[in-house]
């Protein structure tokens, strides 16, 4: 029988008159005076810390000793409940296997009693009964997960350092063998055989065969809790309607798994101009282009903190793009800042695109997100891209709230909601597709000195004090949420479409902060992550307009504005060879009523053949509306002075011109007073005239009611 002295050295115990021993708490350090301190009771196998005032089975304060808990984590005297449960539980039996030989791991288990016994299937008992027995009897210790999305019994993965630090390291699928030896830990499998001499009961392991069938019998899953995402610190999260944290270990409410060692917000009243100095402090030292860059560097720093206060987990954030105008100025370095904080490492993917070539390669990224989607994983950094960035797949990724691949080598297809952060990083000369530019957000690092190794910093090792002070910095940034709260939860004073709720949350959190916002429309297009494809146009409309403005003109006559005025920006075009002209096309009548540089692109008649279409630019003058449909205008405020009792400062309207359709019939009210100066057999007469004619060119001679006598000539047949 092992007896709860032998977890100490002999030189630790300091023996009492009353049979018990006494040494030093492992964790809080009392060692008191004749019968105070940490107790040993060899009778009971427990102990008693004086300083806590709790309580220990031989198991639990073998965790104490290993610091898997604390003192303060004890039980009350007549408390009956384990303290070590789930992952806690199965850590320290890890730890007890790494401390004794074999034989005394066995003792030690069989003299606490915590391996019950259970009948393997077998004479009469069915996989399925086994099944149902062991989940029943091992869900509780909440060491299995069942995931819905990958249809796999898991457990959480960790890696344990030689300073015996525990790193989790994501969601890990348990296959037979892995599952045979985890279930020994807590209980003994047995079976019956028969000999000569009769029925005989042994020991043995569970056959893989079994082991394999039990994993995906929906017995056992369905007894298993669920889970969907690991979180590595604790963010705010509202939850019916109040704010609150995911519990440390497995939390049902939100399906999710929080590391016992995870940081935490040391100081909840911390004050927002605290807040404020640590956010700027950690930033101050980095050489942002413009103070934009550093708020949006901000913002993506505590963009990951945000989640929990979204609709969903997998509401989308944007891209964070962090530029550089050369090697060494620090943005990777800077990127890595979040996942140091929300990851506990600083990991850099591959590029996107390495080379001017476009090459981009979709299918290694999709294995890449599926990877990282089924370990949950929640940040994706790539650093050092090169040339032309334009990955379809990265594009899709960045706005899906749901993402369905196939598993390599399977014909097994998984969908997970999409609770990725991503970023990635580059110098001078990486270019954007149109897409994935409006959906980024640019972090600018401009360094001017000559040796970027001669800079001396306040705080040369960054990421090491991130690590050491992630308490201090969850509570700052929880000082800048709660301020928000207690502010009312305005929304982001500006929009940002493509991710409206990140722009109302994240920018009403900065905003009231006084931090800034990062929605503030980048118009710096000389940086290097410009969108190359709307640079080359919005130079195309400025030269043609300037060329020819106003006026109507062909293909063929842009092209050769561009070979005569153009500059570099469409040197990759081969004007002689029909393949780019078409290519140019294509990408040309994609502009078609944009507006560049205050210059729109119109076409003259797109009911004809594209090859014989007339374009313009034109200068455009707007009213300031976005998104009119038709004629129709957004509804005004209108701004009331109650002390005279009338309306002032009423916007006026401007004077819209009426649709064909609206203007052919002259019973209609704005046209009662207005009366055709021809007939019907005029207009026949004109028609007849004129077999090619345009609408338009017959109203501009004939006016209202022309279209309504040619309407009524269709049906008599007579055109």
């Amino acid at each position: 029988m092992f007896n709860i002295k032998e977890l100490f050295k002999e030189e630790e115990l300091t023996e009492t008159s009353s049979g018990t021993f006494k040494t030093i708490c492992t964790d809080c350090g009392l060692q008191g005076g004749r019968t105070e301190g940490f107790i040993l009771f060899p009778e009971t196998n427990t102990s008693y810390c004086h300083s806590s005032h709790k309580w220990f089975t031989l198991l639990e304060t073998f965790a104490l000793k290993n610091k898997i808990i604390r003192c303060l984590d004890g039980r009350d005297k007549e408390q009956k409940h384990s303290v070590l449960t789930g992952e806690l539980y199965k850590q320290t039996l890890d730890e007890l296997k790494e401390n004794f030989s074999e034989e005394e791991y066995d003792d030690i288990l069989d003299s606490i009693g915590i391996r019950k016994e259970i009948e393997l299937p077998n004479n009469g008992k069915l996989i399925s009964e086994f099944a149902t027995e062991l989940a029943k009897k091992i869900k509780r210790e909440q060491i299995f997960f069942y995931r819905a999305d990958t249809k796999k019994v898991i457990e959480i993965g960790k890696i344990k350092h030689s300073n015996g630090d525990i790193e989790y390291n994501g969601f890990i699928n348990v296959d037979s063998n892995r599952f045979i030896t985890l279930i020994e830990r807590y209980y003994r499998p047995w079976c019956k055989i028969y000999t000569k001499n009769g029925e005989m009961i042994i020991h043995k392991s569970m056959p893989q065969n079994i082991a394999g069938t039990v994993l995906v019998s929906d017995n056992f899953r369905d007894e298993m809790p669920i889970i969907n995402r690991i979180f590595y610190v604790q963010i705010p999260i509202i939850y019916n309607g109040k704010l609150t944290f995911p519990r440390k270990g497995y939390d049902k409410r939100f399906a999710s798994w929080l590391p016992y060692n995870s940081p935490s917000i040391s100081n909840p009243d911390m004050k927002l101009i605290e807040a404020k100095k640590i956010l700027n402090d950690l930033f101050g030292e980095f050489c942002f282009k413009s103070e934009q860059d550093k708020v949006n560097a901000i913002s993506a720093f505590i963009t990951p903190y945000l989640r929990g206060l979204f609709t969903a987990f997998n509401v989308r954030t944007p891209v964070f793009i962090y530029e550089a105008n050369r090697e060494r100025a620090g943005k990777d370095y800077l990127a890595n800042l979040t996942g140091i904080l929300y990851e506990g490492f600083a990991l850099e993917e591959p590029p996107l695109s390495t080379s001017d070539k476009m090459q981009n390669n979709s299918d290694e990224l999709r294995k890449k997100i599926l990877s990282a989607m089924i370990s949950g994983r929640k940040r994706l950094h790539f650093s050092n891209n090169k040339g032309y960035l334009n990955n379809a797949t990265f594009e899709s990724i960045t706005t899906a709230e749901r993402w369905a691949d196939r598993i390599l080598g399977k014909s097994e297809n998984l969908t997970f909601d999409n609770e990725l952060d991503f970023s990635l990083s580059g110098n001078i000369g990486m270019t954007l597709t149109p897409d994935l530019a409006n959906r980024s957000r640019f972090i600018r690092l401009f360094l001017d000195i000559e040796d970027a190794n001669s800079r001396r910093f306040a705080t040369p090792n960054l990421h090491e004090w991130v690590i050491e002070n992630k308490n201090l910095i969850l509570s700052a940034l929880y000082s800048i949420v709660k301020n928000w709260i207690d502010n009312g939860c305005p929304d982001g004073s500006l929009p940002y479409s493509s991710f409206s709720q990140w722009a109302k949350i994240c920018g009403g959190i900065m905003e009231c902060a006084e931090l800034g916002n990062p929605c503030v429309i980048d118009k710096d297009v000389s940086g290097i992550s410009t969108d190359s494809e709307t640079t080359d146009m919005k130079t195309l409309f400025e030269i043609c307009y300037e060329n020819k403005p106003e006026t109507w003109i062909k293909k063929h006559e842009i092209i050769e504005i561009i070979k005569q005025y153009g500059d570099s920006s469409f040197a990759y075009y081969d004007w002689d060879k029909k393949s780019d002209q078409t290519r140019f096309g294509l990408r040309f009548l994609k502009y078609i009523g944009r507006i560049l540089s205050d210059i729109k692109l119109i076409v003259k008649d797109n009911t004809i053949r594209p090859a014989r279409w007339e374009f313009r630019f034109e200068k455009e003058k707007r009213d300031g509306y976005l998104g009119k449909l038709g004629n129709s205008y957004p509804s005004l405020y209108l701004i009331y002075n109650r002390e005279n009792n009338y309306i002032e400062n009423l916007p006026t309207l401007p004077t819209l011109p009426k649709s064909d359709r609206e203007i052919q019939f002259w019973e209609a009210e704005e046209c009662k007073n207005i009366k055709p100066n021809y007939t019907k057999e005029d207009i026949l007469n004109w028609i007849k005239a004129n077999s090619n004619y345009d609408y338009r060119d017959m109203y501009n001679k004939f006016g209202v009611g022309c279209l309504k006598f040619r309407n009524e000539l269709k049906k008599e047949g007579l055109i």
